[in-house]
């Protein structure tokens, strides 16, 4: 997870992820939502996600037919936001 946490921490795409992962530690919510509020592309939110997910920062549930996203306890633990 480590080597996945560098790679995700690092680059260009760090402070949307960044921006991410600060909304989803205040609050649950959908790509869309994250999207429109951070007033990005739908499709660059869900890559972002995908990387944060694989990285144990973000997990989806599903809610209804929607999918919310939430920032895990390591997001916390390793004070990254």
């Amino acid at each position: 997870m480590m080597r996945k946490l560098d790679e995700v921490m690092s680059g260009k795409g760090w402070d949307t992820r960044r921006k991410i992962l600060e909304e989803l530690y205040m609050r649950p919510t959908t790509a869309y939502s994250l999207a429109k509020k951070l007033e990005l592309n739908y499709s660059t939110v869900r890559y972002h996600l995908d990387l944060l997910e694989r990285s144990g920062l973000v997990n989806h549930q599903k809610r209804g037919s929607r999918q919310v996203y939430v920032a895990t306890k390591n997001v916390e633990v390793l004070k990254i936001i």
